[in-house]
């Protein structure tokens, strides 16, 4: 694994778990439910995406 992915994932995963307490402050009624359900939209989508990419790059 190169050096520029695993920063990448790195700062996916510091977003990932600001996203996560969002989305849990957003569940508990101390954000407006639309924050979590916008959130839950984009952990949908990056998943599909690094899913697509890691069968990409195995496929090569």
């Amino acid at each position: 694994m190169s050096m520029e992915r695993k920063t990448a994932y790195r700062m996916l995963l510091f977003l990932v778990l600001i996203l996560t307490a969002a989305y849990t402050l957003g569940l508990a009624g101390l954000l407006p439910f639309r924050v979590s359900y916008y959130i839950t939209i984009f952990m949908l989508l990056l998943f599909v995406v690094l899913r697509a990419g890691a069968r990409f790059s195995t496929a090569i």
